[in-house]
């Protein structure tokens, strides 16, 4: 077969023309495509597209995006304020559950199971997430505060009720 007769991935292609600012695109994607040619002599159709999907990756950058106007000027990727709130919410949740996760590598005492993580991840989401629908239906900047400050009084009181038991409850930790 033909050099030419392969082509790259098109998901990361398409992802890299998407983050890629178009003053770049052209010069860096006959790179990419270059590198891959020769990586599919060297190595083989499915190796290839695993190091350009990686060096698509790995190009994912400031440097390269450049200016970011690019990315959020297009019909396809509008991102409103109340999506990024949510992404927010998961990125938090996710941010939260990888320190224990990560403490249990360093230390004996930090000892969760994947049903600790399963309700810890359902406390922490469904409190982003009705923080979340008073943002958004709750209009009095005075009762937002008001009734965050109870959302987050009342999961510090389950977490402490999960964590050690400080009322006594038959859901109470050690």
């Amino acid at each position: 077969m033909e050099q030419n007769e392969y082509k790259p991935s098109r998901i990361a292609l398409a992802f890299f023309q998407w983050y890629c600012h178009p003053r770049f695109r052209e010069e860096i994607e006959g790179d990419l495509t270059e590198r891959y040619h020769m990586h599919v002599l060297k190595y083989g159709r499915g190796k290839a597209n695993r190091l350009f999907i990686k060096e698509v990756i790995l190009l994912f950058r400031p440097a390269v995006a450049g200016n970011i106007y690019h990315l959020t000027n297009t019909g396809t990727m509008e991102i409103t304020n109340q999506n990024k709130r949510l992404f927010t919410i998961l990125a938090a949740v996710v941010a939260v559950l990888l320190i224990p996760l990560i403490a249990m590598n360093f230390s004996s005492e930090v000892n969760w199971n994947v049903f600790d993580f399963l309700v810890a991840g359902i406390l922490l989401l469904g409190t982003g997430f009705t923080l979340e629908l008073i943002l958004r239906k709750v209009k009095s900047m005075r009762y937002r505060i008001l009734l965050a400050l109870a959302l987050f009084v009342v999961f510090l009181l389950v977490w402490a009720e999960l964590a050690v038991g400080i009322f006594g409850s038959p859901f109470a930790g050690s």
